[in-house]
């Protein structure tokens, strides 16, 4: 053998790694593991040294066969609680169930009850993870551009080998905790936690979910609970969330519980009444039947 060949270094133990010193998340889906076995396949090399490659281009055999040879390592590991999709990397099998959820779905987040929870805004501990995607027809745009980021020139090759795709899995049980899954066209406002391997919806963000779904946020009287305890606190990431992302009747329940219920006075606040107007839908609680109580001055009948 010449020494050109005794330097070079066999794919499956480029593969292993690079999944072992590149990826943080607790598991690994077999859409991740085949974009490095292109990306390997078309590099030709890894850490300086050339690759011993078959000829022919990576497809579902070599993914299968690299698959195998990760289990066999115990890098990696099946684990019935995943889809089917997905390994797990055994030294991380503590991991917390959200950031097991964050990395089978790349575009949810961790949201209502469980991100009040998290920013310790309640002592409520929920018994569901309450999990925000995109509305289906967005989570799919999104799912393209990311393989288009992750594949660059290499998508075709990808996509002509019929390797398996960035997919939407549902998940409806994890680490014991039952999901829900909550789909919006206005998903967003959220950021990265506990070193990039988890998402949550912002501070401000929780604020304003509280306010459109109460009923997944322990309720109106637990949400106005949580205003008057920490608002004062968040003033300025509320203002500023219902302001610039919170639509006219997001700003009249905010506008009246911090005003009526916290005590809280604001100039930002004050510009908010002067959306004030009465409508057929203008309740504190959008769960709950109307009640003859009104504020006149944010058009809302307090229905609590």
């Amino acid at each position: 053998m010449s020494a050109l060949r005794a330097k070079r270094l066999r794919w499956r133990d480029a593969l292993d790694l690079k999944i072992r010193t590149e990826y943080k998340a607790p598991v690994i889906s077999n859409y991740q593991l085949a974009v490095e076995l292109v990306k390997l396949r078309a590099a030709g090399a890894y850490l300086g040294r050339p690759l011993q490659m078959p000829e022919h281009p990576v497809d579902r055999r070599m993914l299968s066969e690299a698959r195998r040879a990760l289990l066999d390592r115990a890098l990696l590991v099946e684990d019935r609680s995943l889809p089917g999709a997905f390994l797990r990397f055994p030294e991380r099998k503590d991991a917390d169930p959200v950031e097991v959820l964050c990395a089978i779905d790349p575009f949810g987040c961790l949201a209502y009850l469980s991100a009040m929870e998290f920013h310790g805004l309640t002592n409520r501990l929920p018994r569901i993870l309450y999990f925000a995607l995109p509305d289906a027809q967005s989570w799919h745009r999104l799912a393209i551009e990311r393989m288009r980021r992750d594949l660059g020139e290499l998508n075709s090759i990808f996509t002509e080998n019929e390797l398996p795709p960035l997919r939407n899995t549902k998940v409806a049980k994890l680490g014991g905790m039952v999901v829900e899954a909550i789909r919006s066209k206005s998903f967003g406002g959220w950021r990265y936690a506990r070193n990039e391997t988890m998402r949550v919806t912002t501070t401000g963000r929780t604020f304003l979910h509280m306010l459109q779904r109460p009923d997944l946020c322990g309720g109106i009287h637990h949400v106005i609970e949580v205003y008057v305890e920490h608002a004062k606190s968040h003033l300025a990431l509320i203002a500023s969330e219902f302001t610039q992302h919170g639509t006219t009747i997001d700003r009249m329940r905010a506008g009246y519980i911090l005003e009526e219920r916290c005590g809280l006075k604001d100039h930002r606040v004050e510009m908010w009444a002067l959306e004030a107007s009465r409508g057929g839908s203008r309740k504190l609680d959008p769960q709950k039947e109307y009640a003859s109580q009104f504020s006149e001055k944010w058009c809302l009948s307090i229905n609590v």
